[in-house]
C-alpha cells in the first residue's frame, strides 16, 4: 500500500483543483515561504479524519476554505481526496485501488467518501487503524513533532509503540468493550433500582387489581343492564318511528290534498280577479263616459241657460217692440187723422182759396214748406214702421229660431236624461257587481288565508315531524351503535373472562387448567363469594390480595397444583384446601365493643 495522488481544491491557499501524482521511491516538494508545502500535509491530515482546526493552523474549520483574493473569489467548499493502492489487501476493502474524499462547506455541513460512496467519519478511522495512515499516525510528521515525540511521557510513547505494533486498534476495540459493559452495568444498576422500586408497588397492586376487577364486574352488569334499556329503547323508538312515519305518510297525503285545493282556490281567485281587473276596466270605460256625457251635458245647460237668457231678453224686447210698434200705430192713426183734418182745412181753405188767393201766395211759401216737412216725418214714420215690422218679423224669427233650438235642446236634454238614467242604472248595476265580486274576493282572500294558515301550520307540523323523525332516526342509529359497542364490549368481557383477566398468572394457568389437568379445584374467592352491592367496596378492601386465593377440596390437589405451576413455570398461588380451613370468628366481647360503635354495621360472616 502506498500513496498514488492526491487531488486538492479550495482547500486553503488552492482555489483550483490541483493533482499530486506520488511514484514509487521518493517525492519531494519544494518551493519558497508560503507557497503552500506544509498545505499539502494539512489536506492529508484532513482528509485522514483531523477534527482540530488548530492541528491544520486555524480558528475554526471554515478557514481552511479558500477565502478570496485580489483576484480570485472567495469559494464555498473544500474538498480532498486522498487516493492509495491497495493491491495488498493491505486496507479490509475488496478494491485495488482506494480513494477517501472529505468536503466541507462554509455552512458547516461536512460529507466523507471512501470510493465516491457516502460514510461516516468512524468509518475512515476505522479504515485507517493499525495501517500507519491515521490521524494520530507518525506517518505524518510535522515540524517540532520530532521534539515532541522525544519529550513525551512514557505513556505517549507506548501509544506510539503499540501503533507500531498493530496493537493499537484491539486496544481501542477493548476499551469500546469496556465501556459497553460499564453501561450495561449501570442499566443492570438502574433495572434493579426499578425492580426494587416495583416489588414495593406488588401490593398496592394486587389491590388495585382487585379493585379493577370489581370495576370490571360492576361495569359488566352495568352495560348489561344499559344493553337491556337500550334493547328497550330501541324497540320503543322504533315503535313511535313506524307510528311517526304513518303520520307523516298521512300529513304528506293532507298535504297533497291541501295543495290541490290551494292550487284551486289560487285558480279561482286569479280568474276572479281577471274578472275583476276586466270590470275594473269596463267601469273605467263607463266612467269616462259618463264623464265626457256629464260635460256635454254641462254644456248644453250652459247653452240652455244662455237660450232662456236669450229668450227672456226676446220676450222683453217682443213687449217693448210690441209696445212701440203700438206707440207708432197711434202715432200713425194721430198722424192720419190729423191728415184728415189737414184735408179738410185744405178743402175749407180751398173754398175761401178766392178770398185768401192773396193770402194764400203769401203764404205759400210756409205752406208748400209746411208740406214738405209733413211728408218728410210721414217719410220718417214709414221708414220708422217698416224697421219696426222688420225687427217685430226679425224678433219672431228669432223666437221662432229660440222655441226650435229650445225644443231641440230639450230633446237633447231628454235624450241625455235618458243616457244618464241609464248610464246611471249600468253605473248602479256594475258596483253591485264590483261589490259582490269585492265581497266574493274578500270572502275567497279570508278563505285563501284560512287555506295558508292551515297548510303553514300543516308544514310545521310537518317539519316538526321531519325533525323529530330526524332525530329519531339519528337516536336509533345511535342506539344501534351503541348495541353494537355493547356487544363488542360483551364480548371483550367474555373473552377477558374466559381468560380470566385480571388474575395473576399463576391463578390465571391454575383456573384455566381446572376440570382438565387439575382435579379438586373449587375456584377463586372472587369468583366463590357473592355479597350486596352496598358492602363490596368494604369486603373487597377487607380481603385485598386474598380476592385471587384459590380454594381446593384436599391438599393432593393443592400439590398438585403447585407442581403444575413450578412444571410451567407459570408463577405462584396462594390455595385453600376445604379440608384443613377453618372458620374464623370474634370473640363475643369484641363483637359486643364493636356493635356499641354508631358506624358498626355488621361481619362478613353475617
Amino acid at each position: 500500500m502506498f500513496l498514488k495522488r492526491l487531488d486538492v481544491v479550495g482547500f486553503k491557499s488552492f482555489a483550483e483543483r490541483i493533482s499530486v501524482e506520488f511514484v514509487p521511491g521518493v517525492t519531494a516538494v519544494v518551493g519558497p515561504n508560503g507557497s503552500g508545502k506544509s498545505n499539502i500535509t494539512d489536506s492529508i491530515r484532513w482528509v485522514l479524519g483531523e477534527q482540530s482546526a488548530k492541528s491544520l493552523r486555524g480558528a475554526k474549520m471554515e478557514d481552511i476554505i479558500f477565502a478570496g483574493s485580489d483576484s480570485r473569489k472567495p469559494l464555498n467548499f473544500a474538498e480532498v481526496t486522498l487516493t492509495l493502492d491497495n493491491e495488498d489487501q493491505s486496507l479490509p476493502l475488496d478494491y485495488n485501488e482506494v480513494s477517501v474524499t472529505r468536503r466541507v462547506y462554509r455552512s458547516g455541513d461536512s460529507e466523507y467518501l471512501i470510493n465516491k460512496q457516502n460514510c461516516r467519519l468512524k468509518d475512515i478511522v476505522d479504515l485507517f487503524m493499525d495501517s500507519g495512515l491515521g490521524r494520530e499516525a507518525f506517518s505524518i510528521i510535522s515540524q517540532g513533532r520530532v521534539e515532541e515525540i522525544l519529550n513525551s511521557k512514557p505513556e505517549d510513547r507506548r501509544t506510539i509503540f503499540e501503533e507500531a505494533a498493530g496493537v493499537l486498534k484491539y486496544k481501542s476495540r477493548k476499551k469500546k468493550a469496556e465501556s459497553k459493559l460499564f453501561e450495561t452495568q449501570e442499566n443492570l444498576s438502574r433495572v434493579t433500582d426499578i425492580i426494587h422500586e416495583l416489588e414495593g408497588q406488588v401490593e398496592p397492586l394486587k389491590i388495585q387489581a382487585s379493585i379493577a376487577k370489581d370495576y370490571l364486574e360492576q361495569k359488566e352488569d352495568l352495560e348489561q343492564i344499559e344493553v337491556a334499556l337500550t334493547a328497550y329503547e330501541i324497540e320503543d323508538l322504533y315503535g313511535r318511528w313506524e307510528q311517526l312515519s304513518k303520520q307523516l305518510e298521512q300529513h304528506k297525503e293532507d298535504e297533497i290534498k291541501q295543495s290541490a285545493v290551494l292550487q284551486k282556490k289560487e285558480a279561482e281567485i286569479e280568474k276572479m280577479r281577471d274578472q275583476l281587473t276586466a270590470l275594473d276596466e269596463s267601469v273605467s270605460d263607463l266612467q269616462n263616459v259618463l264623464l265626457h256625457a256629464s260635460e256635454e251635458l254641462e254644456k248644453l245647460e250652459g247653452r240652455r241657460e244662455v237660450l232662456k237668457e236669450r229668450k227672456k231678453n226676446a220676450s222683453q224686447n217682443k213687449g217693448q217692440l210690441e209696445k212701440n210698434i203700438e206707440e207708432l200705430t197711434s202715432s200713425v192713426a194721430l198722424l192720419e187723422k190729423q191728415k184728415a183734418e189737414y184735408e179738410e182745412s185744405v178743402a175749407a181753405l180751398s173754398w175761401e182759396a178766392s178770398a185768401l188767393q192773396k193770402e194764400l201766395q203769401e203764404k205759400q211759401e210756409q205752406l208748400k214748406l209746411y208740406s214738405e216737412d209733413v211728408e218728410l216725418k210721414i217719410d220718417s214714420i214709414k221708414s220708422d214702421y217698416i224697421e219696426l215690422l222688420n225687427e217685430q218679423a226679425g224678433a219672431k224669427n228669432e223666437k221662432i229660431y229660440i222655441e226650435q233650438q229650445l225644443q231641440q235642446q230639450a230633446a237633447k236634454g231628454s235624450k241625455l236624461d235618458n243616457e244618464n238614467d241609464r248610464f246611471v242604472s249600468i253605473r248602479d248595476e256594475i258596483n253591485g257587481k264590483k261589490a259582490e265580486i269585492e265581497k266574493n274576493i274578500v270572502s275567497s282572500q279570508q278563505e285563501l288565508e284560512e287555506q295558508a294558515r292551515i297548510y303553514f301550520e300543516e308544514q310545521k307540523k310537518l317539519e316538526f315531524l321531519r325533525n323529530n323523525y330526524d332525530k329519531q332516526e339519528k337516536t336509533l342509529y345511535q342506539a344501534y351503535q351503541y348495541l353494537q359497542q355493547a356487544e363488542s364490549k360483551k364480548e371483550m368481557l367474555e373473552e377477558m373472562e374466559e381468560d380470566y383477566s385480571g388474575f395473576f398468572q399463576g391463578v390465571k394457568e391454575v383456573l384455566k387448567a381446572r376440570d382438565t389437568r387439575l382435579q379438586g379445584i373449587e375456584g377463586a374467592i372472587a369468583e366463590l363469594i357473592h355479597v350486596p352491592k352496598q358492602y363490596e367496596t368494604a369486603i373487597e378492601t377487607a380481603l385485598g390480595g386474598a380476592m385471587q386465593h384459590i380454594v381446593v377440596q384436599t391438599e393432593e390437589n393443592a400439590r398438585a397444583a403447585i407442581q403444575f405451576l413450578k412444571q410451567k413455570l407459570f408463577g405462584r398461588a396462594t390455595f385453600l384446601p376445604l379440608s384443613i380451613i377453618k372458620g374464623k370468628y370474634l370473640a363475643s366481647s369484641q363483637l359486643a365493643l364493636l356493635s356499641g360503635n354508631s358506624a358498626y354495621i355488621g361481619t362478613a360472616t353475617d
